[in-house]
């Protein structure tokens, strides 16, 4: 009765209450914020809800928009001269969380309950899956709040999370309630999404935006340029064995054909930091003609080291079906979403248990699509409409490719910002970023990935502290950049 109704109506009434009797209160921040510092009152972070949907968490902003951009925080002199003299106060109450109020109200949160997750803390995500606390309203503070905050790692804060669950019940809240009064009290905060794990700098991170980096990939089989490139702080060395209907697919068109093998996976192993090894296989065929069918060289890529196998070309629902048996959890699955029967029956395909991650190709899907240039997809919406459908399933997604920030068709800057608009986690490193195949001093190659990655991680956190209408502002920016590539292609 409680669990099901009454903790819902208890939600309600003491919200709406709270956001009336908090009138005073919130003009009074409202004034406070705008006089302590200039920028934007609150600031959202994409959070995991109930059953692991995404929502828009609110917080006080605590930190001036000053803060330098050229490093990341923990590399400043003095950190805490960045917070707002207001923001000091805030953190150490938790008042910068009371906004939340009104993701209660509206049904996301509840008082109590696990605090949500960020999106990407897929390890946290997962061990809550384990005692089903994915399947209860995060909250404002819970049980794991109050019995070791940062201290926790992650598995026993989800199995304090679990134990919420099995205990929910009116008394086990007011406990929750009355033991977060008191963590307040002696000035110990409420930390949200918190882990052992996390070093200090992490959590002041977390707090100041949702956004971890992208997962930077890069297209190679040669080992010394992989260890360069893993050297330099790219995340994924993609191997590409992708070859059949290539060809005819992107006759006369200058396009990546590699032509990588099962070879390559094994000697690239050694130098590829764990985790790290993307191989593409082929579109989903049979053993004839010379191939060796879908099911072999799946295998032989997973018995070569790949740590995550990526799927092209895919039409139809039953042809991810049979990827991901032949897969069977040995790696991660990537799905490689380039055709438009793809796109069609994208919510079947997002209901098949096992993928892992999915990548919007545009350069095939633009092709498909009879456009002039991959990017147009990104400026007329379409790929905003693809990545909601796969945003709200909660698996990790990416789209295209970046040059080095300066360079490309459309400057990579401005495809950093609508990575970040959209919520992508992962994204290609282009020709126009590194061509190694023309390259073959190993010392410019070096030169070459170092100030480009470090590039690329500046302008990320320089978009990380972008508004809405920052980001807005951008969208409109590669609409017209778009306009004109067209218009200059004839």
């Amino acid at each position: 009765m409680y669990r099901h109704f009454l903790k819902r109506v208890f939600d309600i009434l003491l919200s709406g209450v709270g956001i009336l009797l908090l009138i005073p209160f919130w003009i009074v921040m409202f004034i406070a914020i705008k006089i302590d510092s200039r920028g934007p009152i609150f600031f959202r972070q994409k959070r995991i809800g109930i059953h692991k949907k995404t929502f828009s968490i609110l917080k006080f902003r605590t930190m001036r928009t000053d803060t330098p951009h050229d490093m990341p925080t923990h590399m400043l002199e003095n950190p805490e001269q960045y917070i707002t003299k207001l923001g000091k106060f805030l953190r150490k109450t938790s008042l910068d969380e009371l906004p939340q109020i009104f993701n209660i109200f509206v049904g996301q949160m509840s008082i109590i309950g696990p605090r949500p997750a960020l999106w990407n803390q897929d390890d946290l995500i997962a061990e809550r899956d384990k005692y089903g606390a994915n399947d209860v309203k995060p909250g404002l503070t819970g049980w794991a709040q109050i019995n070791g905050r940062d201290e926790l790692e992650i598995e026993v804060k989800a199995k304090y999370d679990g134990e919420y669950v099995q205990r929910l019940s009116f008394w086990f809240d007011c406990k929750c309630f009355f033991g977060t009064i008191k963590s307040v009290l002696k000035h110990d905060g409420v930390v949200e999404g918190g882990t052992g794990e996390l070093h200090k700098e992490q959590e002041e991170a977390a707090k100041k935006n949702e956004k971890t980096p992208l997962k930077l990939m890069y297209i190679t089989n040669r080992p010394e340029v992989a260890k360069i490139a893993t050297d330099a702080g790219v995340d994924r060395i993609f191997v590409d064995m992708e070859y059949i209907g290539k060809d005819e697919r992107q006759k006369g068109l200058d396009t990546v054909k590699s032509h990588h093998t099962v070879a390559d996976v094994r000697a690239l192993r050694p130098v590829v930091p764990k985790g790290g090894l993307l191989v593409r296989v082929n579109p989903v065929h049979k053993a004839e003609n010379g191939f060796l069918g879908t099911e072999k060289e799946i295998e032989e890529t997973i018995s070569a080291g790949a740590d995550i196998i990526m799927l092209p070309m895919f039409k139809t629902a039953e042809e991810v079906r049979f990827f991901l048996s032949c897969v069977n959890g040995r790696a991660k699955t990537l799905l490689l979403v380039e055709t438009p029967e793809a796109v069609e029956r994208l919510d079947e395909i997002l209901k098949l248990p096992g993928i892992d991650e999915v990548h919007i190709g545009l350069n095939d899907l633009h092709l498909a699509w009879g456009r002039k240039f991959m990017f147009e997809l990104l400026a007329d919406g379409t790929v905003d409409r693809i990545l909601e459908k796969i945003r709200a399933t909660g698996i990790p997604y990416g789209f295209g490719g970046i040059a080095r920030i300066g360079h490309g068709l459309l400057p990579a800057e401005y495809v950093i910002a609508e990575h970040y608009r959209l919520g992508s986690s992962m994204a290609i490193l282009s020709r126009s970023f590194c061509n190694a195949n023309i390259i073959d001093d190993l010392d410019v190659l070096k030169e070459l990935f170092e100030k480009g990655v470090a590039d690329i991680r500046k302008e990320e956190r320089r978009v990380a502290e972008f508004s809405g209408d920052a980001f807005e502002e951008n969208h409109k920016k590669v609409e017209r950049l778009v306009q004109q590539i067209i218009k200059n292609q004839g």
